[in-house]
């Protein structure tokens, strides 16, 4: 009977999840309400635009509106309860994001953006890490400079790109450069300016939280008349970089430098990795890179000295390889002893 009963229970719980679960699987509609507001003051602000985005295998657009005072409703939109969506508002050209679930849009919740006012004050900025790696190619070498940063200004406000926020010594030359911001669901890039000191700046802007920035660019090798196969460069920045380190690959690479210690304990050949001395704002550690030393004559096995000690030692190992003639008096009494030995048979 019990049996029975736990059968029936079962059934019954299928039977009323099933409508639960076509409705996961289906598109339903819902009215989106977005309001884009200051997160300090809790103020309405105007966005240049704002779109809603579908989270998937590629991100789509589901609705879009410019020039939004405040709040903006998008009606009729036919979303998933489960899935998450991007919804993204830009104010005085900065992208800030939230990330509901389809599920707040059907319960007529209202998403809320918070942007912030922009500053050029770069005291609550801070470096929390930063890799150079310097990749040796046919006819040149390659430069990848990856710097994180925390935004932590209280009260919360976003670094402006014109406050070239992160500024770092890049080597004379560099050609093709690149630079990618990771800041938010979508990949930006910035431009580079001259920030004087010998510094060049980073034009993007950091909203508050962590950011990671890539420069990467390839250097030519050294042109006619100075030493092939060498780069020297500095390493700096404006901002205080408590630790870093200096990746070279390949691993039979030299690195000089004063400030480095080579990280003994690294476990792949390919590369050898360097650590730097923390940086404080203005300070320049100089770094010379360069092919190992291969000259065209074989070393000799021995010094001179060797040599002469080895000599005799050599002239007396010969004489004990001359005929063997204690060998052969042996083998022919043996071979006469024998001889008799059958006669007398």
């Amino acid at each position: 009977m019990h049996r029975l009963n736990l059968v029936a229970v079962i059934l019954l719980l299928v039977a009323s999840s099933a409508p639960a679960q076509d409705a996961i699987l289906e598109r339903l509609e819902a009215d989106a309400t977005v309001r884009v507001e200051l997160g300090t003051t809790g103020r309405t602000a105007i966005a240049e635009r704002v779109i809603i985005r579908e989270v998937g295998a590629l991100m789509t657009t589901v609705a879009e509106a410019v020039n939004v005072d405040g709040e903006v409703t998008f009606e009729n939109l036919m979303v998933f309860n489960f899935k998450p969506y991007i919804v993204s508002a830009w104010v005085d050209g900065v992208a800030y994001h939230a990330k509901p679930k389809g599920q707040t849009f059907l319960n007529g919740a209202t998403v809320v953006i918070n942007a912030f006012e922009q500053t050029s004050d770069l005291s609550g900025l801070s470096v929390t890490g930063m890799n150079v790696v310097v990749r040796a190619q046919e006819g040149e070498y390659d430069f990848e400079y990856i710097v994180t940063v925390d935004n932590a200004s209280r009260p919360q406000r976003t670094i402006s790109a014109a406050a070239l926020p992160v500024q770092l010594a890049l080597p004379i030359g560099l050609r093709d450069i690149e630079v990618e911001v990771d800041n938010g669901p979508d990949p930006l890039t910035a431009q580079l300016r001259s920030a004087g000191g010998g510094l060049t700046g980073v034009a993007t802007a950091l909203t508050p939280g962590e950011a990671r920035i890539t420069v990467r660019g390839s250097l030519p090798l050294a042109s006619e008349g100075e030493p092939a196969n060498r780069i020297e460069f500095s390493v700096a920045a404006n901002l205080a970089v408590p630790k870093w380190s200096l990746l070279v690959w390949p691993a039979s690479l030299e690195v000089r430098s004063f400030d480095l210690d080579q990280d003994r304990d690294n476990n792949y050949t390919e590369f050898s990795r360097w650590f730097g001395e923390p940086l404080q704002p203005g300070r320049t550690i100089d770094i010379t890179v360069a092919a190992a030393t291969v000259t065209g004559e074989t070393a000799p096995v021995f010094s001179s000295q060797d040599e002469e000690v080895a000599a005799p030692r050599t002239q007396r190992a010969a004489k004990k390889r001359g005929v063997p003639w204690l060998t052969i008096v042996s083998a022919v009494i043996l071979l006469s002893a024998y001889v008799v030995w059958r006669r007398r048979r």
